[in-house]
């Protein structure tokens, strides 16, 4: 038996009644984009619940294949039902609950124990890494005999963000090798067949379609919330005390013993993780080391390459260019990885295209969107932390040629009216109706913070890829005179954010109305450069402002409380959602920006203090992870997506290459 991990390991106290288990949930992925999650007791909440979603367009494309599987056991003749349900119109059926006893965390495997009569069942489940499949490990911890089992399994056929009515598709269920196979009928290629299988099982099938799935989370968005099922049929077989059985939820038929070996290789990764990351002994580190992983992804790159990516966040988001680069030093320099943050660092480059990169790669259908004015910039920071770390050259000089493309096309002005104004060097940005910065909501049509003009942020980040060509240049050889010359001008440049009462740093200059002068949290980035942008009595009149009014439990507020049309709550349907997102909502992510300022020009305990409330996040919502926004009214209920690449990378974000220079390797 493996470690027990204290930070998450939960008791029935943690399920109290069925609706508070419907918000506990769990998550395991693949590598590839594909996922399974659920809730603790079982209940399907989301459209997003499923035992295995695959992805079947590597990696933005979902496809939802096995909604659930639900399990029947009879012990001394008593059957004894290991299931919850919330049905339209009749409400929650739960049985199971009152068998579950424990719910925790094996590395990165999800581990149920049920107890009925005098028996006790372990559960565990995860995905197999870079293929679509996932197992499910039962062992019969104890029992006074044989225990026989029924698995219904429950499959589906739709785009993982779609719901199901019934009589939509057809499928052909047969008896298979320990299970049952499904084959959809009209679909091919991956996601086309579904197996369901269990060592020494019978499979019986069935094709009664389950419908009226109410799925409350959704109905609580104001979505489509009925959803609708087949059940293929049940896996029949007889479990013997102290032994375990592996099933498997796969797009492929698979051997004999698979189910074990898939978390048997789960439990090896997890060591494997941790060992590299150095995290053992720091439990609450070594959990964020094991959620890091869950965002890497493979992504097909030009000319039938295969790169490194980074899923934004779970269950809805593809693999963002903003959020993963955002991510990379928490996720991967901070946790080892770094031939992973190259490879995803040359991956991003190769999509560099008249100085833009892809706001976010399209799912498929989509149209490719680059309406991100600081993603390229953010490809140079990552790049200049990267190189500090690894002292990879080879790497610096790889990449050269597309932040050389970036400063050409922002000095001559490129898409969306990016470009430095040449009056004083700094970057304008923003055209009517565009969404240019990572504040980017829009409902019907209207940007609620356009930020048009010269925001603070992005001017931060222009500096410092200004300063990095100049620190790599003189390493590679390249003349940087003229890198040199607006990096100086747009340096002097800066000082006009300074507001007029010294109280920190202006948001945006010279806007379609002036200047926007209100507290939002981006300045926080003008503190973490290369070099210092501002004076040290400023920064820390920037700190103690953004400590006092922005800072709360799980994060930053985007926008101080006393300003014009801050909004408290992230909640309703989805046009009230966007329009809080950057009006007052609460972002973890920025704690990154805001530790690692800390660092220059605060102290160490401010970034204990700030982490400390995760510890106890880490065991709500979705267990092990950590979620995108929050409320930024107390107490901060958490909202949007259950599991975000950049709010965990905040919290591993060890400032790994962000004052280090940039070195040639011995």
């Amino acid at each position: 038996m493996e470690a027990v991990d204290p930070i998450v390991d939960l008791g029935p106290d943690a399920w109290r009644d069925p609706r508070r288990a419907g918000t506990l949930e769990w998550l395991s992925t693949n590598g590839m984009g594909g996922y399974a999650c659920g809730t603790v007791g079982g209940l399907l909440q989301r459209r997003w619940h499923g035992l295995l979603v695959a992805a079947t367009d590597v990696p933005a494309g979902r496809t939802m294949l096995v909604p659930k599987i639900e399990i029947f056991a009879t012990v001394a003749g008593r059957e004894w039902s290991l299931t919850a349900n919330e049905w339209s119109g009749s409400g929650i059926d739960a049985p199971g609950l009152g068998c579950l006893v424990r719910v925790h965390m094996a590395g990165a495997v999800v581990v149920r124990h049920w107890r009925f009569g005098a028996a006790l069942l372990e559960e565990r489940i995860a995905m197999a890494r870079g293929r679509n499949a996932t197992a499910v490990v039962l062992t019969l911890r104890r029992a006074p005999g044989p225990v026989r089992l029924r698995v219904k399994t429950l499959v589906n056929r739709r785009p993982h963000d779609q719901l199901t009515r019934p009589g939509s598709w057809k499928a052909d269920i047969a008896v298979a090798a320990r299970g049952l196979q499904v084959a959809f009928e009209g679909a091919s290629g991956e996601g086309s067949r579904v197996y369901l299988q269990a060592d020494g099982a019978k499979g019986v099938p069935d094709g009664t379609w389950y419908r009226d799935y109410l799925l409350p989370v959704e109905r609580g968005l104001g979505y489509d919330c009925i959803d609708a099922s087949v059940c293929a049929g049940e896996l029949l077989l007889t479990l013997q005390p102290g032994r375990s059985v592996g099933l498997t939820a796969s797009t492929r038929g698979e051997p004999a013993g698979e189910g074990e070996r898939i978390v048997a290789a789960a439990l090896r990764r997890s060591r494997q993780l941790l060992a590299q990351a150095g995290a053992a002994g720091d439990h609450f580190r070594s959990r964020l080391v094991l959620s890091a992983d869950q965002f890497i992804v493979e992504r097909p790159l030009p000319g039938g390459r295969r790169g490194t990516s980074v899923i934004a966040g779970y269950p809805w988001f593809a693999d963002w260019s903003r959020d993963a680069l955002i991510s990379l030093p928490g996720l991967l320099l901070s946790t080892g990885r770094h031939e992973e943050a190259a490879s995803l660092l040359r991956s991003l480059a190769a999509f560099q295209k008249d100085g833009l990169l892809p706001n976010r790669f399209p799912a498929p259908g989509e149209a490719w969107m680059d309406n991100s004015v600081d993603a390229p910039l953010l490809l140079a920071e990552a790049a200049r932390r990267t190189v500090n770390v690894t002292r990879d050259l080879g790497l610096a000089r790889d990449l050269w040629p597309a932040l050389q493309a970036v400063v050409d096309h922002f000095i001559a002005g490129t898409g969306h009216g990016i470009r430095v104004d040449p009056a004083d060097g700094l970057v304008s940005a923003g055209e009517p109706g565009v969404q240019l910065t990572w504040m980017d909501a829009k409902v019907h049509g209207r940007v609620i913070t356009p930020r048009m003009g010269k925001p603070v942020e992005i001017n931060a980040l222009w500096c410092g890829l200004l300063q990095t060509m100049v620190e790599w240049g003189a390493r590679l050889r390249r003349d940087t005179t003229a890198h040199a010359r607006a990096l100086a001008k747009a340096r002097r440049s800066f000082g006009r954010f300074l507001r007029p009462d010294g109280d920190g740093l202006m948001d945006v200059l010279d806007g379609p109305e002036g200047h926007e002068a209100c507290l939002r949290p981006n300045q926080l980035l003008a503190l973490t450069g290369p070099q210092s942008l501002v004076t040290a009595a400023t920064a820390r009149r920037i700190l103690a402002r953004a400590h006092d009014e922005l800072l709360t439990p799980y994060g930053l507020r985007t926008l101080g409380p006393r300003e014009p049309g801050y909004v408290g709550r992230f909640e309703g349907p989805v046009e009230s959602r966007d329009a809080a997102y950057h009006m007052g909502t609460v972002w973890p992510w920025l704690l990154g920006p805001h530790a690692n300022a800390a660092r220059r020009f605060g102290s160490a305990a401010d970034i204990d203090f700030m982490r400390q409330p995760f510890v106890h996040h880490l065991r709500e919502g979705c267990v092990g992870q950590v979620c995108e926004v929050a409320d930024g009214d107390a107490p901060q209920r958490p909202g949007g997506c259950f599991a975000q690449a950049w709010s965990v990378a905040a919290l591993l974000d060890d400032a790994a290459g962000l004052d280090a220079p940039t070195r040639s390797p011995r």
